[in-house]
């Protein structure tokens, strides 16, 4: 957690205020002291751009799909990604179906 908050410059006064928690709570998180609820957790998590599962250091779920990390990805981010970055990201997908239908044909 620490090393997501530092990677992302969010203090811990941030982090908690983006949590729904105290900043005392957040270092006695860092410290191990006492661990959030469910709903800490997620915020802190999308704080972090990251999963509850890794602050856990568990493996990470995902949808069953050829695609699941990806797709469970945008819907945990999406509404962090500029419309710049949304619309590069469709024509991508787009560009990518494109070319494997030219040459399936």
């Amino acid at each position: 957690m620490r090393a997501l908050m530092t990677k992302y410059g969010i203090t811990q006064a941030k982090l908690a205020a983006y949590a729904g928690t105290s900043q005392s709570s957040i270092s006695k998180y860092l410290s191990g002291t006492q661990e959030p609820n469910a709903n800490v957790l997620a915020n802190i998590a999308t704080a972090l751009h990251t999963t509850s599962a890794n602050l856990l250091g568990k493996p990470e779920p995902t949808i069953v799909t050829p695609f699941g990390f990806i797709k469970e990805y945008c819907a945990r981010h999406g509404g962090e990604l500029s419309e710049a970055e949304v619309s590069e990201l469709i024509t991508t997908l787009l560009k990518a179906r494109e070319k494997r239908n030219d040459q399936t044909r």
